[in-house]
């Protein structure tokens, strides 16, 4: 993962790499070697898993698992740690984080929830309908540079600032694929 990551708590964008994908990949792969049958789905998700837009630099992935807790027990006793670590405040949604971080920096957000959870399920959803929807996707990088440039020096309001447009497209994404 060299290449790709912010140090905790920073705030850059940067263009859509062709790379992104097999870094997802690797990460992938190295996750099923560690949690091997505790993972139930794995999706490269979060805005470095839609083509052509903006994001920051750190993978974003979406673990879906039989049993939560079993997962984060072994998380916690097995391998947290130098690289892996896990965010002990909650979640907006709701989910149970990792951070991998490497080199000073945050490399990957491993987004962990109970298969069929609505939150992981929405999470690709989002992803789908964005890169199934270029113009939406480019609405969306819009507003990404827009809030970054009104907040670039504080990450939890960047966040925040996103959050309705993310739902509306949620609620768009549900009704297409209730259609089909």
């Amino acid at each position: 993962m060299k290449n790709i990551g912010l140090e905790r708590g920073y705030l850059e964008l940067y263009d859509y790499r062709e790379d992104y994908p097999s870094i997802y990949e690797k990460e992938k792969e190295e996750l099923l070697d560690i949690y091997k049958d505790r993972i139930k789905y794995i999706d490269h998700v979060g805005s470095t898993s839609i083509k052509g837009i903006k994001s920051k630099p750190i993978i974003d992935i979406n673990i879906q698992t039989d049993d939560l807790d079993d997962f984060k027990e072994y998380t916690e006793s097995t391998v947290e740690g130098d690289i892996y670590t896990v965010k002990k405040e909650p979640t907006l949604g709701g989910d149970y984080l990792i951070r991998k971080e490497e080199d000073g920096k945050v490399k990957a957000f491993i987004h962990v929830y109970k298969t069929g959870d609505m939150n992981g399920i929405t999470s690709i959803m989002f992803r789908d309908y964005m890169n199934s929807h270029e113009d939406e996707a480019k609405r969306y990088e819009a507003l990404k540079m827009e809030l970054y440039d009104k907040y670039k020096d504080n990450r939890k309001e960047y966040t925040h600032g996103k959050d309705k447009y993310i739902k509306e497209i949620i609620a768009l994404a549900m009704k297409e694929k209730n259609k089909i």
